[in-house]
Protein backbone atom coordinates (compact mmCIF):
# COMPACT_ATOMS: atom_id res chain seq x y z
CA UNK A 1 0.00 0.00 0.00
CA UNK A 2 1.54 3.75 -1.18
CA UNK A 3 0.61 6.63 0.46
CA UNK A 4 -0.94 8.06 -2.28
CA UNK A 5 -3.59 4.94 -2.23
CA UNK A 6 -3.92 5.91 1.74
CA UNK A 7 -4.74 9.32 0.23
CA UNK A 8 -6.93 8.14 -2.44
CA UNK A 9 -9.10 6.19 0.04
CA UNK A 10 -9.20 9.28 2.66
CA UNK A 11 -9.87 11.87 -0.26
CA UNK A 12 -12.76 9.56 -1.28
CA UNK A 13 -14.43 9.60 2.48
CA UNK A 14 -14.30 13.06 2.51
CA UNK A 15 -16.15 13.54 -0.33
CA UNK A 16 -18.66 10.97 0.04
CA UNK A 17 -19.32 12.44 3.19
CA UNK A 18 -17.99 9.94 5.82
CA UNK A 19 -15.17 12.63 7.31
CA UNK A 20 -17.06 15.87 6.75
CA UNK A 21 -16.04 19.52 7.59
CA UNK A 22 -14.15 19.29 10.93
CA UNK A 23 -13.81 15.90 11.49
CA UNK A 24 -10.64 14.03 12.96
CA UNK A 25 -9.21 11.72 10.16
CA UNK A 26 -7.40 8.41 11.51
CA UNK A 27 -4.04 9.50 13.30
CA UNK A 28 -0.75 8.03 11.32
CA UNK A 29 -1.10 5.00 14.06
CA UNK A 30 -4.49 4.32 13.13
CA UNK A 31 -3.44 4.17 9.68
CA UNK A 32 -0.64 2.34 10.46
CA UNK A 33 -2.58 -0.36 12.08
CA UNK A 34 -5.37 -0.17 9.16
CA UNK A 35 -2.97 -0.48 5.91
CA UNK A 36 0.10 -2.45 7.46
CA UNK A 37 2.49 0.60 6.64
CA UNK A 38 5.35 2.14 8.02
CA UNK A 39 4.85 5.49 10.06
CA UNK A 40 6.34 8.05 6.81
CA UNK A 41 3.83 6.36 4.63
CA UNK A 42 0.78 7.05 6.59
CA UNK A 43 2.32 10.65 6.98
CA UNK A 44 3.40 10.90 3.99
CA UNK A 45 -0.61 9.99 2.45
CA UNK A 46 -2.12 12.83 5.19
CA UNK A 47 0.62 15.62 3.81
CA UNK A 48 -1.17 15.01 0.08
CA UNK A 49 -4.28 15.74 1.40
CA UNK A 50 -3.12 19.00 3.16
CA UNK A 51 -0.88 19.73 0.02
CA UNK A 52 -4.46 19.55 -1.93
CA UNK A 53 -6.49 21.92 1.13
CA UNK A 54 -8.49 19.51 1.87
CA UNK A 55 -7.33 19.33 5.52
CA UNK A 56 -6.21 21.25 8.03
CA UNK A 57 -3.51 19.77 11.11
CA UNK A 58 -3.60 21.03 14.48
CA UNK A 59 -0.43 20.75 16.52
CA UNK A 60 -1.35 18.25 19.00
CA UNK A 61 -4.79 17.35 18.33
CA UNK A 62 -4.30 16.13 14.94
CA UNK A 63 -5.60 16.03 10.97
CA UNK A 64 -8.93 17.52 10.60
CA UNK A 65 -11.09 17.75 7.46
CA UNK A 66 -11.21 21.42 6.07
CA UNK A 67 -14.39 23.38 6.37
CA UNK A 68 -15.46 25.59 3.65
CA UNK A 69 -17.61 28.21 3.81
CA UNK A 70 -17.02 31.15 1.46
CA UNK A 71 -17.23 34.73 2.06
CA UNK A 72 -19.70 35.58 -1.17
CA UNK A 73 -17.65 38.45 -2.94
CA UNK A 74 -21.17 39.27 -5.07
CA UNK A 75 -20.48 41.95 -7.83
CA UNK A 76 -23.72 41.33 -9.75
CA UNK A 77 -25.36 44.37 -7.80
CA UNK A 78 -22.82 46.75 -8.73
CA UNK A 79 -18.85 47.78 -8.51
CA UNK A 80 -17.00 46.67 -5.13
CA UNK A 81 -15.17 49.30 -3.06
CA UNK A 82 -12.04 47.74 -1.24
CA UNK A 83 -13.06 50.31 1.73
CA UNK A 84 -16.12 49.71 1.80
CA UNK A 85 -16.36 45.78 0.95
CA UNK A 86 -17.58 44.80 4.23
CA UNK A 87 -21.07 46.90 2.93
CA UNK A 88 -21.85 44.31 0.28
CA UNK A 89 -20.16 40.90 2.14
CA UNK A 90 -21.66 41.34 5.51
CA UNK A 91 -25.23 40.53 3.87
CA UNK A 92 -23.93 37.24 3.74
CA UNK A 93 -23.34 37.10 7.50
CA UNK A 94 -19.57 36.88 7.31
CA UNK A 95 -18.80 39.73 9.72
CA UNK A 96 -16.20 41.48 8.41
CA UNK A 97 -14.30 44.22 9.55
CA UNK A 98 -11.82 46.41 7.87
CA UNK A 99 -8.57 47.22 9.74
CA UNK A 100 -6.80 50.59 7.77
CA UNK A 101 -3.05 50.04 7.92
CA UNK A 102 -2.11 52.70 6.23
CA UNK A 103 -3.22 56.75 3.66
CA UNK A 104 0.02 58.10 2.58
CA UNK A 105 -0.92 61.14 0.95
CA UNK A 106 1.40 61.75 -1.96
CA UNK A 107 3.88 59.02 -2.67
CA UNK A 108 6.27 58.62 -5.97
CA UNK A 109 3.95 55.37 -8.12
CA UNK A 110 5.44 52.39 -9.47
CA UNK A 111 5.98 52.02 -12.95
CA UNK A 112 2.74 49.59 -13.00
CA UNK A 113 0.72 52.23 -11.14
CA UNK A 114 2.17 55.05 -13.65
CA UNK A 115 1.05 53.26 -16.05
CA UNK A 116 -2.91 51.83 -14.77
CA UNK A 117 -3.79 55.38 -14.17
CA UNK A 118 -1.92 57.27 -17.31
CA UNK A 119 -0.23 59.43 -15.23
CA UNK A 120 2.34 61.87 -16.27
CA UNK A 121 6.12 61.82 -14.97
CA UNK A 122 6.22 63.45 -11.45
CA UNK A 123 2.59 63.15 -10.88
CA UNK A 124 2.15 61.35 -7.14
CA UNK A 125 -0.29 58.80 -5.71
CA UNK A 126 -2.43 58.90 -2.61
CA UNK A 127 -2.26 55.18 -1.12
CA UNK A 128 -4.85 53.29 0.94
CA UNK A 129 -3.57 50.51 2.52
CA UNK A 130 -6.48 48.17 4.41
CA UNK A 131 -6.88 44.53 6.37
CA UNK A 132 -10.15 42.91 6.07
CA UNK A 133 -10.78 40.15 8.70
CA UNK A 134 -13.12 37.44 9.33
CA UNK A 135 -13.33 36.99 13.09
CA UNK A 136 -10.30 38.11 13.73
CA UNK A 137 -8.89 36.35 10.89
CA UNK A 138 -7.31 38.23 7.80
CA UNK A 139 -8.43 37.60 4.78
CA UNK A 140 -8.14 39.93 1.85
CA UNK A 141 -5.30 42.99 1.81
CA UNK A 142 -5.98 45.63 -0.21
CA UNK A 143 -3.69 48.49 -1.59
CA UNK A 144 -5.41 51.00 -3.95
CA UNK A 145 -3.92 54.28 -5.61
CA UNK A 146 -5.74 57.22 -6.70
CA UNK A 147 -3.94 59.97 -8.21
CA UNK A 148 -2.88 62.99 -5.49
CA UNK A 149 -4.04 65.77 -8.03
CA UNK A 150 -7.98 64.67 -7.54
CA UNK A 151 -7.60 63.05 -3.85
CA UNK A 152 -5.75 66.42 -2.34
CA UNK A 153 -8.06 67.79 -0.29
CA UNK A 154 -10.87 64.86 0.16
CA UNK A 155 -11.59 62.25 3.19
CA UNK A 156 -9.61 59.82 0.36
CA UNK A 157 -5.87 61.09 2.09
CA UNK A 158 -7.66 61.06 5.07
CA UNK A 159 -7.41 57.97 7.50
CA UNK A 160 -11.41 57.64 7.80
CA UNK A 161 -12.34 58.00 4.24
CA UNK A 162 -15.95 58.56 5.27
CA UNK A 163 -19.50 56.56 4.18
CA UNK A 164 -19.61 55.36 0.91
CA UNK A 165 -16.12 55.15 0.97
CA UNK A 166 -13.30 56.33 -2.23
CA UNK A 167 -15.52 55.75 -4.53
CA UNK A 168 -18.18 58.27 -2.99
CA UNK A 169 -15.54 60.59 -2.52
CA UNK A 170 -14.69 60.52 -6.38
CA UNK A 171 -18.12 61.05 -6.81
CA UNK A 172 -18.25 63.81 -5.00
CA UNK A 173 -15.34 65.14 -6.13
CA UNK A 174 -16.39 65.49 -10.17
CA UNK A 175 -14.60 61.59 -10.40
CA UNK A 176 -17.28 59.74 -10.42
CA UNK A 177 -16.50 55.78 -11.32
CA UNK A 178 -18.90 54.52 -14.04
CA UNK A 179 -16.88 50.87 -15.50
CA UNK A 180 -14.38 48.93 -13.72
CA UNK A 181 -12.44 46.49 -15.14
CA UNK A 182 -11.01 43.50 -13.14
CA UNK A 183 -8.46 41.30 -13.83
CA UNK A 184 -8.20 37.93 -11.38
CA UNK A 185 -5.31 35.25 -11.51
CA UNK A 186 -4.70 32.46 -8.92
CA UNK A 187 -1.50 31.66 -7.49
CA UNK A 188 0.16 30.82 -4.70
CA UNK A 189 0.98 33.27 -1.80
CA UNK A 190 4.51 35.09 -1.48
CA UNK A 191 5.97 34.13 2.13
CA UNK A 192 5.03 37.91 2.95
CA UNK A 193 1.46 36.95 1.99
CA UNK A 194 1.06 33.17 4.19
CA UNK A 195 2.00 35.58 7.39
CA UNK A 196 -0.04 38.97 6.95
CA UNK A 197 -2.88 36.63 5.91
CA UNK A 198 -2.17 33.84 8.37
CA UNK A 199 -3.17 31.66 5.07
CA UNK A 200 -3.03 27.76 5.79
CA UNK A 201 -0.64 25.70 3.86
CA UNK A 202 -1.21 24.36 0.04
CA UNK A 203 -3.99 27.34 -0.03
CA UNK A 204 -3.61 29.56 -3.52
CA UNK A 205 -4.49 33.30 -3.25
CA UNK A 206 -6.51 35.29 -6.03
CA UNK A 207 -4.99 38.20 -6.93
CA UNK A 208 -7.19 40.85 -7.97
CA UNK A 209 -6.33 44.04 -10.21
CA UNK A 210 -9.49 46.21 -10.54
CA UNK A 211 -9.24 49.59 -12.38
CA UNK A 212 -11.85 52.47 -12.14
CA UNK A 213 -13.14 54.20 -15.04
CA UNK A 214 -15.10 57.71 -15.50
CA UNK A 215 -17.59 58.65 -17.71
CA UNK A 216 -14.79 59.89 -20.17
CA UNK A 217 -13.21 56.35 -19.76
CA UNK A 218 -10.34 58.25 -17.61
CA UNK A 219 -9.12 55.84 -14.89
CA UNK A 220 -9.32 57.36 -11.42
CA UNK A 221 -7.85 54.78 -8.82
CA UNK A 222 -6.63 51.57 -9.10
CA UNK A 223 -6.31 48.42 -6.70
CA UNK A 224 -4.54 45.98 -5.94
CA UNK A 225 -6.40 43.21 -3.71
CA UNK A 226 -5.23 39.88 -1.91
CA UNK A 227 -7.69 37.08 -1.07
CA UNK A 228 -7.11 33.98 0.92
CA UNK A 229 -9.11 31.25 -1.58
CA UNK A 230 -9.60 29.43 1.20
CA UNK A 231 -12.03 32.12 2.18
CA UNK A 232 -13.67 33.48 -0.63
CA UNK A 233 -15.80 32.94 -4.02
CA UNK A 234 -16.06 35.37 -6.78
CA UNK A 235 -19.53 36.25 -8.15
CA UNK A 236 -19.58 37.73 -11.57
CA UNK A 237 -22.95 38.00 -13.88
CA UNK A 238 -22.19 37.64 -17.75
CA UNK A 239 -24.46 39.08 -19.96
Amino acid sequence: MTAASIAKDLRAAIRSGTYGPGDRLPSEAALMSTYGVARMTARHGLSMLKDEGLTVTRHGSGVFVRAFEPIVRDTTGGPVDASTVTAEIDETGAGLTVRTLGVTAEAEPSEKVRTALGLSDGASVTVRERLHLRERKPVLFATSYVPSAIAAGTPIADEEVGPGGTHARLAEAGHAPVRFREDVVARMPSIEEIEELRIEPGTPVLSVTRTAYTQDDTPVEVSYVVLDAGEFMLRYDID
